[in-house]
């Protein structure tokens, strides 16, 4: 299938196999794409593949032409999309700080998983009960933060409980989706809320 009928038929029928042809031939069109454009604007990379994602999805939704003004458009889209980013970051920096623990294999883990565990008394039940409450509520606040397609990924992707069931759901990546979801912990502010550990129980699966 040429882009210009996945393009057309994305738009007309939301295929998730005419949006990946789609994803992959801008992706293709730059090596490194993400990278390039993360180090040259000093951006995370998270911050960016997501961006490009929504990018792209947003262009191939609204686009009328030949596949080189679509793939201008896109890299054009990114371009200020870039800009802004950046501006945010500043904003962030001076404002919230980052949450992230790492554990004893290098790990990385955001504040905002979903902690399970095997509680060992009644009184451990109910500390854990308590905590399980406090993260649902700091989720809620956190995800009420952000754009509306970041917080339809995440409640999304807390519902089927996988990247993969959320983006088909929602017609996008799972790259997509993850970026947006990993994205939320930039949102924290220890300032307001205390020390992320305070919402972290002993053992944990990740939902990452």
């Amino acid at each position: 299938m040429k882009i210009e009928e996945a393009i057309k038929n994305y738009q007309e029928t939301r295929c998730e196999f005419s949006f990946n042809q789609i994803y992959y031939y801008i992706y293709n069109s730059r090596p490194n794409i993400i990278r390039s454009f993360s180090r040259k604007h000093k951006l995370d990379e998270h911050d960016v593949e997501s961006m490009i994602n929504n990018k792209i999805l947003d262009i191939t939704l609204r686009f009328e032409g030949d596949v080189e003004k679509f793939k201008n458009a896109v890299f054009h889209a990114i371009g200020r999309g870039c800009i802004d980013l950046v501006r945010n970051k500043a904003y962030r920096e001076s404002k919230h700080t980052e949450v992230m623990r790492e554990d004893d294999d290098g790990v990385l883990s955001e504040m905002y998983e979903i902690l399970e565990v095997a509680p060992t008394t009644e009184k451990d039940a109910e500390i854990i009960e308590l905590k399980k409450h406090d993260q649902r509520q700091l989720i809620a606040f956190l995800i009420s933060k952000v754009d509306s397609k970041t917080a339809k990924s995440a409640s999304t992707f807390i519902s089927l409980g996988s990247y993969r069931e959320a983006a088909k759901h929602l017609g996008t990546t799972d790259k997509t989706v993850k970026s947006r979801v990993r994205s939320i912990a930039k949102q924290y502010d220890a300032n307001r809320f205390g020390s992320h550990t305070d919402y972290l129980t002993t053992a944990t699966v990740s939902v990452g």
